[in-house]
């Protein structure tokens, strides 16, 4: 009678050594179908209330709201350095996914596709890239609701543009967060060429994809309209690309130091656009967030 009992045990013993190992593996491998199928649920269920950022609201703020002032209840920066697992799960805390939600045109389904951001404020202020909100405020598309999701699958629709910098491609976004404290990063200091940077970003619809590199060159970047002004410009060699618009670039403590902006390929037949050799990582530094900020 002993034996079958002692294998009873042993069996409850190995279900729960197994699903001990499946939440270990949950938490390490996220679903990325799951995190799209969500912001698709929530899109619809966020088109239903009663207000919320639509395209013609888009255009309108974009231009009102233009090198406005924020106040922001911004959080001291850390001056501990951290292991580069220790930033990634710091970085997953504040870095969100900004969800265009949209119609194709083809089928009646709600689509979702996918750029980065990041907190700066509790309360819900979220930045990202002037062109990520320029591209909503497209009307001519089929798009419906620009919204916003947490690593941990929270999803708020965003409520109103509250600044913005064409200039410097950044964008403050205030964000429904129905009760919920979201965390914001610290902002930290301009870092120096070689510094060691971490981006936490949505390349290509890989959400939550971490990179490391070093600054490659602090430059002051010609504006594209011809004139003489200049802006700060942090080119990087941690790894991003389209859809990491508006990730957070942090330094080894955890601070934000600095926004994802763009890519410019180098070929050596550049009227071919044949034999890639680099792709240059520009990125807008924390201080032409803190202009913003008041």
């Amino acid at each position: 009678m002993k034996a079958p009992f002692k294998l009873s045990i042993l069996a409850v013993l190995f279900v729960l050594n197994v699903q001990a190992q499946q939440k270990k593996v949950d938490h390490i491998f996220h679903d990325n179908q799951a995190y799209f199928d969500l912001m698709e649920k929530e899109a619809t269920a966020n088109m239903s209330t009663a207000k919320f950022l639509t395209p013609q609201d888009a255009v309108a703020q974009l231009k009102a709201n233009a090198n406005k002032k924020v106040k922001v209840q911004s959080v001291k920066p850390a001056t501990k350095e951290l292991s580069a697992e220790a930033i990634a799960e710091r970085a997953l805390e504040s870095t969100v996914v900004v969800s265009e939600a949209y119609l194709c045109g083809k089928c009646d389904k709600t689509h979702v596709n996918a750029a980065s951001g990041y907190v700066i404020d509790e309360d819900g202020l979220i930045v990202t890239n002037h062109h990520v909100v320029e591209a909503y405020a497209d009307t001519a598309g089929n798009k419906l609701l620009l919204q916003i999701m947490t690593a941990k699958g929270k999803v708020y629709p965003v409520m109103e543009v509250l600044t913005n910098s064409k200039e410097n491609d950044l964008a403050i976004l205030r964000v429904d967060t129905k009760g919920d404290k979201l965390t914001p990063f610290g902002l930290g200091n301009t870092a120096k060429l070689g510094a060691d940077v971490f981006v936490l970003s949505n390349p290509n619809n890989m959400l939550f994809y971490f990179s490391k590199g070093i600054v490659a060159r602090n430059y002051m970047k010609s504006d594209r309209s011809g004139n003489s002004t200049k802006y700060p410009e942090m080119e990087i060699t941690a790894d991003y690309a389209a859809g990491s618009s508006g990730a957070p670039v942090v330094d080894n403590k955890g601070n934000l130091i600095g926004t994802v902006s763009t890519t410019s390929s180098i070929y050596y037949n550049p009227h071919q656009q044949r034999d890639l050799q680099m792709v240059v990582k520009g990125t807008k530094p924390v201080i032409t967030l803190k202009e913003l900020i008041n």
